[in-house]
């Protein structure tokens, strides 16, 4: 990271409004810059919006920096990778540091954008960050509750990646790492400083695995449930979670999509040792689980069953081993009224 930065002479800071600071990173990143042609670019909302990324890309064709540096969440890291795509200067060097143990986005060509209200995910080869810092302590203030979010967002996608259509053996062997790290770290009631680099480190895995395959059907629900109704993603993702969890351990021969079902029946043998399942009902079970995170669904809040199934992302879903239809769709999505 320094040897990058001592080479630039143009620098875009993309970062948090208040988490820039809070985290340390401000400190850290300010005397290494401070000889440097420096612009920032903070105001723009949590979950990327194409307004938004028309600001910032108006903004980079000005600097025309030749390093962008993204400190902050997945959200953060997801507006320098798509105001860089868009610019006139797609091929300045992006670092990206996460402040979250959670979204991976550090790790992967894509980036999420809400246009309309409706989310997209903008793809290209050449939107993975070029370089990407892990560094645990920029993570240690961050609340149970974001601690929750991102940490079973990763969770989430390292389980989606490995019984993923488009699985292979290197997104399997990331994932599965993955899963070992975060799924006994994240419940803890107090998070070490080592446990809190087991989260960070496993959610750039799980990053590195999605990279690789995509996600599937539990992701394909979250997003209109971020967008309309204000869950943070990984809360959202969380709550069709245990439904998935089971349909997809059960899954049948006859509706699966993929080719080797009896390697898939052997792999999620071993999903289920990994999230110890082996002999219990993995429903109850994952409820349990994300209970204990504090992800549950909130009856205060405004729910229409139909607007959520019916703003589902079939790209995603596509990615789901077991076949699905709208009729499973719509159980899915009662199960989190019902069951939380």
């Amino acid at each position: 990271m320094t040897s990058v930065v001592k080479s630039a002479e143009r620098v875009l800071l993309v970062h948090g409004r208040r988490s820039y600071r809070a985290c340390g990173a401000e400190d850290m990143i300010t005397p290494l810059v401070r000889e440097k042609v420096v612009a920032e670019f903070f105001d723009f909302s949590e979950n990327p919006k194409m307004v938004d990324v028309n600001r910032g890309v108006s903004l980079i064709n000005d600097v025309k920096p030749d390093l962008i540096v993204a400190v902050g969440g997945g959200s953060v890291i997801d507006m320098a990778k798509l105001i860089r795509h868009f610019s006139e200067t797609p091929s300045a060097f992006l670092a990206a540091i996460p402040t979250t143990a959670g979204t991976g986005s550090e790790a992967t060509s894509f980036a999420v954008c809400y246009i309309d209200g409706v989310k997209h995910s903008i793809a290209d080869p050449h939107m993975l960050p070029n370089e990407s810092m892990l560094y645990p302590p920029f993570t240690f203030g961050n609340s149970r509750y974001l601690t929750s979010c991102t940490g079973f967002d990763a969770l989430a996608q390292a389980i989606e990646a490995y019984w993923n259509v488009n699985a292979t053996e290197q997104s399997d062997h990331y994932a599965v790492q993955a899963i070992e790290l975060i799924f006994p770290t994240l419940p803890k009631n107090e998070l070490t400083g080592n446990d809190r680099k087991k989260l960070l480190f496993g959610a750039n895995l799980a990053g590195r695995a999605i990279n690789i395959t995509k996600t599937t059907i539990p992701h394909a629900l979250s997003y209109v449930l971020t967008s309309k109704y204000g869950y943070p993603h990984g809360h959202a993702v969380a709550l069709t979670f245990p439904f998935f969890l089971k349909y997809n351990l059960e899954g049948s021969r006859d509706r699966f999509r993929a080719n080797d079902f009896d390697g898939y029946a052997r792999k999620m043998g071993h999903l289920r040792q990994m999230i110890n399942v082996d002999t219990l009902d993995p429903f109850e079970e994952m409820k349990r689980y994300i209970a204990s995170l504090g992800l549950g669904f909130d009856s205060s809040r405004d729910f229409d069953d139909m607007i959520v199934a019916e703003g589902i992302n079939y790209e995603r879903a596509k990615n789901t081993p077991i076949a699905i239809d709208q009729d499973t769709i719509l159980l899915a999505v009662k199960s989190i009224r019902e069951n939380y």
